[in-house]
């Protein structure tokens, strides 16, 4: 980047809660690290970092939405967070010494980012305590909501994850003009995100459907806005 001006404009595109914080977080950063952030654009379905490769760069995510990505044995793939508050990628290996990813991180949406290497990330937050103490807060937060949902949802059964899963769909997705939502996914594909296989998937849609709580046309799953509110209300 040629200037902190340069990467405020960008700062002030984003949402309000990415914006104030960025806006906090680059407050005194110098311009000698500023000009070492190169900007970047991720499609959907693209991977910004590995794990097992060299943990040698660090993200700031500016606009979209990413997942982790546990790729399991006999190829299967699951996706068992969505980083909705993290900003910033990269950096809890920097942080804990490792000197590889842990874990694959996946564009769920096409993603606009800033990329610094690890060693200037490091220089800088070292030097700047306001950044630091910032870039704690927000690990602190993940790692302590990480925790409090990964207890509630090793306990819930396959239609309970199918119904967080839909009610975060049509939260974060597109609606036509009469409110209703498409899910794109695949029965295979629902069931790499939930955890569970696509015999029970299966079972759950038909369940969910049983019920009018979904609408399932040539095995595509369509949601009105009164079963959003349904799943919604069965979900709390």
């Amino acid at each position: 980047m040629r200037s902190k001006q340069q990467i405020l404009e960008l700062i002030e595109k984003t949402e309000p809660d990415r914006r104030r914080y960025l806006k906090e977080l680059f407050d005194y950063m110098p311009d000698m690290i500023v000009k070492e952030l190169i900007y970047e654009e991720v499609k959907s379905g693209q991977y910004i970092l590995c794990a097992g490769m060299p943990g040698d760069m660090v993200y700031i995510i500016l606009a979209g939405e990413i997942t982790g990505v546990d790729h399991q044995r006999m190829g299967r793939v699951y996706y068992f967070m969505d980083f909705t508050k993290s900003y910033i990628i990269g950096d809890f290996e920097i942080f804990a010494d490792i000197s590889e990813y842990c874990v694959s991180i996946c564009a769920v949406k096409d993603c606009k980012l800033l990329k610094i290497p690890a060693c200037s990330y490091m220089n800088w937050i070292r030097h700047d305590e306001k950044a630091l103490f910032l870039r704690m807060k927000n690990i602190m937060a993940t790692l302590t909501s990480e925790r409090i949902v990964d207890r509630e949802y090793i306990f819930m059964n396959c239609k309970e994850r199918l119904v967080d899963y839909l009610v975060k769909s049509y939260e974060n997705g597109q609606t036509d003009s009469q409110g209703r939502h498409r899910v794109s996914k695949t029965k295979a594909e629902l069931a790499d995100r939930i955890g569970y296989n696509v015999r029970s998937v299966q079972r759950g849609i038909a369940a969910l459907e049983k019920d009018e709580m979904i609408s399932n046309a040539n095995g595509k799953i369509t949601l009105t806005k009164e079963q959003f509110l349904r799943l919604k209300q069965y979900k709390d």
